[in-house]
């Protein structure tokens, strides 16, 4: 068996194991996005998943696709890498949660306020997310930026639970930035 067999055999035990439902690395254009998003749609409508769910589980997929589509410096990090190093998005199922998995490089300059970003947000109740949401919307449209700053807020208050994330150094410059909101069902 050759090695490329293996490895997919492998790979699909993983994602069976898992109960991964949707999985995509490359690049996130406005079309692949809008084709994942139309391929999720029909599969929560033929799914027993409640509305509420389905909405929320939809907002915070949106929110994560479109934070790695403005963010995602592929010509600067295939400049740092030599290669081209697609980012990654996952879906799945376990007990009584859905997963949201995303993963892209970022420079390493930029790892201490995201981690810093994070652990805010975590640190926060719903109260205090909203009031934070609502602080840094004003601020930001006070400044005219793209509200960079409010996807992780977002994704906290619509998944209702902690963020986890994960920086991997890969090289001096450059580190592979994980995040992983739940939802219960």
């Amino acid at each position: 068996m050759s090695k490329e067999i293996a490895h997919a055999l492998e790979l699909h035990q993983y994602m069976n194991e898992k109960n991964v439902i949707m999985s995509f690395m490359g690049e996130l254009n406005h079309q692949v996005t809008t084709s994942l998003l139309k391929n999720l749609k029909n599969d929560m409508n033929v799914s027993r998943i409640d509305k509420v769910i389905q909405k929320r589980l939809y907002a915070i997929i949106v929110e994560c696709l479109d934070n790695i589509s403005k963010h995602w410096a592929a010509p600067d990090i295939q400049k740092l890498l030599g290669r081209i190093s697609p980012p990654i998005f996952m879906l799945s199922r376990k007990n009584n949660f859905y997963f949201i998995v995303t993963g892209n490089h970022v420079a390493n300059a930029d790892v201490d306020l995201l981690k810093k970003k994070i652990e805010l947000v975590n640190a926060l109740d719903k109260k205090g997310l909203q009031d934070y949401y609502l602080r840094t919307l004003a601020e930001e449209t006070q400044i005219e930026t793209d509200n960079a700053g409010l996807g992780i807020i977002d994704i906290a208050l619509k998944s209702g639970n902690k963020l986890e994330y994960e920086f991997k150094p890969v090289t001096n410059d450059v580190s592979f930035y994980v995040i992983q909101a739940m939802i219960q069902i």
